[in-house]
């Protein structure tokens, strides 16, 4: 008995040690249409997903792009991304927001906080940053207006703020 609640013990602490913190980017695209990260090697800790549609009703027109940060093995982010087109419009928007999440046995946590050291969109420092982000923070007061073509950057610093 005591081998077994020594096991499970050692199971129960080898769980928590894989939590992992991580920064999700996303870049709000208003209309549907397509980015390309033209980063071509992307730096291990660091994940981009292709284009994902809002389904709600209300966000029927607009997707959305997400970069994954583990923080557990990177805090620095810097990619490039080119308009591959802005679907129906001829301009459209995008715009930056950040969350902090936590993995822990297999759930989703979003209790925790992160810091954002700097963060720059397009060339521009944002003004919110450094600032600490427990929920979806919106990067920048403006959004970017974009066409086919246009080419943009994302550069961020972040800070994993311990418990």
């Amino acid at each position: 008995m005591k081998k077994f609640l020594a096991s499970v013990m050692l199971f129960v602490f080898a769980a928590a040690s894989f939590a992992a913190d991580y920064a999700r980017i996303d870049l709000n695209f208003y209309c549907r249409g397509h980015l390309k990260c033209l980063t071509t090697k992307l730096p291990a800790g660091i994940q981009v997903t292709g284009r994902r549609d809002y389904s709600q009703k209300r966000h029927s027109g607009l997707c959305y792009y997400s970069i994954t940060v583990n923080l557990e093995k990177i805090r620095d982010v810097a990619l490039e991304f080119e308009v591959l087109d802005t679907g129906d419009k001829e301009r459209a928007n995008v715009v930056p927001s950040i969350s902090p999440i936590r993995l822990a046995d297999g759930k989703r946590d979003e209790s925790i906080f992160i810091e954002c050291l700097e963060f720059e969109f397009d060339n521009q420092s944002s003004s919110i940053a450094p600032c600490k982000i427990n929920k979806w923070t919106r990067m920048v007061k403006s959004p970017l207006a974009v066409s086919t073509g246009d080419k943009f950057t994302i550069k961020a610093k972040f800070k994993k703020v311990e418990d």
